[in-house]
């Protein structure tokens, strides 16, 4: 008898039928990364449902300046997912933004969130020169660290709570390309 050689995760641009397996890592993803970081009913109130419809309209929504990225483990389906916009430019604002950057804690440290913003990167590269920003909870160090060994130089620490919300750090990438260059899976 043949053994056959696992077939691994891998990573792909998003299509409208991933936003079940988006809203479930979203939700998961939250519950399980934040807690003690943000409130409990906050993590209890995470849904599927509402996820959902909000995945499947930002995926049904055709546009060049928007970027989602799937991982996908051939098992278990979506693990994990990445999301870039291009906004409107504010001023000394960011080009890129990532606003979602999740994977299942069952599939950290395999790779898949290089992959993911590596693939980002390489899309915002395409689409226009410019700098990249995201925000993380100040408190999340494993993100932060994460953040940190792709090339993400901090460039803010906000530390005052506003209306509520939890401190947050800030890192940047001097465009697309040094995204994808620093991220690129060894």
């Amino acid at each position: 008898m043949n053994a056959q050689t696992p077939i691994e995760p891998f990573v792909r641009p998003a299509i409208a039928d991933d936003a079940e397996g988006i809203a479930k890592v979203h939700v998961k993803s939250w519950q399980e990364a934040y807690v003690g970081l943000l409130p409990q009913a906050t993590l209890d109130r995470q849904s599927v449902p509402n996820r959902m419809r909000w995945w499947s309209g930002q995926l049904q929504e055709t546009r060049n300046d928007r970027w989602t990225f799937v991982a996908i483990d051939p098992v278990s389906g979506v693990v994990g997912f990445v999301g870039g916009t291009h906004p409107p430019r504010a001023m000394f604002g960011p080009t890129f933004k990532i606003p979602v950057l999740y994977v299942l804690q069952s599939h950290l440290r395999q790779g898949l969130g290089r992959k993911l913003v590596h693939a980002l990167g390489n899309a915002m590269a395409q689409f226009s020169p410019g700098d990249v920003a995201l925000w993380s909870l100040a408190s999340n160090m494993p993100a932060r660290a994460f953040y940190e060994a792709v090339g993400g130089r901090l460039f803010a620490v906000l530390t005052e709570r506003d209306h509520g919300r939890a401190p947050l750090a800030g890192y940047r990438w001097r465009s697309g390309a040094e995204l994808a260059e620093k991220s690129a899976p060894t």
